[in-house]
């Protein structure tokens, strides 16, 4: 039998407990593949211990000059290990020399006393010879628990990286919200600070107007007055009485011109409002936002959060109409885009007389229509009672402002490249667009008429859509874009900041056509053959579905308070238009 003094080579192998001591050694290569073979030779060359088997190979594969010896001739006497007291009996600090089998306990000389009436008691010396099976058993296992323990530390080391990673992710989505806050704001103050001065200029000429008739008075009194002064004087008694019947009259008119001054009045000061959403936020405070953990866990500290679960929705009727041709109109409307106005007046397009109409809560005409020498097909309403308005069968957008009083401009026509369909708001300066005879579904154009692609990692369906066939939405909190694709009875949902994409199908999503942005960031797509609204999330799930009184509904908008829904249809025949109060379903 070899022995030897351990090397540090030799510790992983060893364990974590060696000193020295005397010990059989091992077979090197053998024990890399977790094989135990008793050593025969020792290489003094390479410092290693070989069995049999491996003496050969080592010797004609390893480069290198080999001197081998027995592992006999290499040491000459065992040398003790230090065991760390583990060779002390805990009790008497004494060397351990018995095993009671009675109680499994090792035991010095002292024990001996306490159990000299045991059946079994060994000396270690005796029995030691057997135990070498069993101690390369454990060693084996506490490799195994070490391997073990080492995924564990590397397991927490991954998760505390994990959770690094997203408390700083965490930071970056909460300055971004903030970032979008604050231009929200911001934009919304341009627009109050500019209706303010519309408002204000308004009301000054009216305040001058005023000012003037006064002024006006004011010299034709200080005239008669004079003039009664000189003929109370001066005049004669005739004279006296003949002013004094004319003054009579005069005063009366006099007196009138003030009276209807006097009834107009101007309120000195105008004030701003900010809507339930804002102040209850505020309320809220820094509990406003919650924290997401362990899936879909939630430390809740709010009943009120920025990230609520999309819910389904219920649809009341406020007001249908049959569109029929009125005026000037050569034919019955047919109303191929609609979108509200921020302040809730809706805006539609009449495509077959080629009109831009404004409609109030009741669905009446508000002003004069715009008429259009192209029929038009798609709008958006952006901030500050922008309309952009796609042209149909040509390569053209139209850009109109919407006065307070319903009047309706040209501002600008942007030449494109492609052939637009229908048109979504995607931030307060870009849109979005449909395509239609083009290999690009969707594409973007700004307000300035700058025209782009999605980035190429966003997969399209590969195919090129006829006109009619495919419209499009966009989700902006939730990054989606929506493509809706008519005759594969589908809805695509685009990631576009992942380049992920869902397709949803359903029974009851049949020939889609229009398609906006709902109430909680969610998406409401006009199921043709149905005769019905789909409700979605961006996620793809079937949220509601809503059957309304028309054939082919195409056309869909919502508020931009997400409480009323207005949609036509495309049916042969009488069209319709009807306007809807959006409420949360009741659990």
């Amino acid at each position: 039998m070899a022995f030897r003094i351990f090397r540090d080579s030799n510790k992983d192998n060893a364990g974590d407990f060696i000193g020295e001591s005397a010990v059989t050694q091992s077979c090197e290569p053998c024990m890399k593949t977790n094989i135990s073979k008793t050593a025969t030779v020792f290489c003094k060359d390479c410092d290693e211990y070989l069995c049999d088997t491996c003496k050969n190979p080592h010797t004609v594969y390893k480069p290198g000059q080999h001197n081998i010896v027995n592992v006999q001739d290499n040491t000459s006497a065992p040398v003790i290990l230090d065991m760390k007291g583990m060779d002390k009996c805990h009790e008497h600090a004494r060397k351990i020399v018995f095993f009671c089998q009675d109680h499994s306990k090792l035991c010095c000389l002292s024990c001996v006393h306490i159990h000299r009436k045991c059946d079994q008691l060994d000396e270690i010396a005796q029995v030691s010879g057997q135990t070498q099976t069993d101690l390369q058993a454990i060693k084996q296992s506490l490799i195994k628990l070490r391997t073990e323990a080492d995924a564990i530390i590397a397991e927490c080391k991954q998760s505390e990286t994990g959770l690094n990673e997203s408390i700083a992710k965490i930071s970056a989505e909460v300055d971004t919200m903030k970032d979008r806050i604050i231009q929200l704001f911001e934009e919304a103050k341009q627009k109050l600070i500019s209706e303010a001065i519309q408002f204000k200029t308004a009301k000054v000429k009216r305040i001058g107007n005023k000012c003037d008739a006064s002024l006006k008075v004011k010299e034709e009194l200080n005239t008669v007055l004079s003039m009664c002064c000189v003929v109370l004087e001066r005049g004669t008694p005739s004279q006296q009485y003949i002013y004094s019947e004319q003054m009579k009259e005069k005063r009366k008119t006099i007196e009138s011109t003030i009276d209807e001054q006097k009834k107009i009045t101007f309120s000195s000061t105008v004030t701003v409002s900010f809507p339930k959403q804002v102040t209850s936020l505020l309320e809220m405070g820094s509990n406003s936002i919650k924290l997401n953990y362990d899936g879909n866990k939630t430390v809740d500290t709010s009943s009120i959060s920025l990230s609520s679960p999309p819910r389904p929705v219920t649809l009341e009727l406020l007001v249908s109409v049959d569109l029929l041709k009125t005026g000037d109109d050569e034919k019955n409307p047919s109303l191929t885009g609609l979108d509200f106005l921020p302040d809730g007046r809706l805006v539609a397009l009449d495509n077959f007389n080629m009109k831009c109409i404004i409609l109030n809560e009741r669905l009446q005409r508000l002003g004069t229509p715009y008429k259009f020498e192209r029929a038009p097909l798609c709008l958006v309403c952006l901030p500050h009672d922008v309309l952009c308005v796609t042209g149909g069968g040509d390569k053209v957008v139209f850009l109109l402002s919407v006065s307070t009083d319903n009047t309706i401009t040209l501002t600008r026509e942007i030449k494109t490249s492609s052939l637009f369909c229908s048109i979504c708001c995607m931030s307060p300066s870009n849109m979005v667009v449909s395509t239609y005879n083009d290999p690009r579904p969707a594409r973007m154009i700004s307000v300035d008429g700058v025209q782009s692609d999605f980035d190429h990692s966003l997969t399209f369906p590969m195919k090129t859509y006829k006109f009619g066939e495919s419209t499009c939405s966009y989700v902006q909190s939730k990054n989606t874009l929506v493509l809706t694709d008519q005759l594969a009875h589908k809805v695509y949902m685009f990631d576009t900041v992942n380049g992920t994409f869902r397709v949803v199908t359903n029974e009851n999503i049949q020939e889609p056509g229009g398609a906006c942005v709902g109430p909680g960031d969610t998406v409401l797509v006009c199921s043709e053959n149905k005769n019905s609204i789909v409700h979605l999330s961006v996620d793809g799930d079937i949220l509601g579905t809503y059957p309304v009184d028309m054939k082919l509904p195409s056309s869909i908008c919502v508020s931009k308070d997400g409480t009323r829904l207005a949609v036509s249809n495309n049916a042969i025949g009488i069209k319709k238009l009807h306007l809807y109060k959006i409420s949360p379903a009741i659990s």
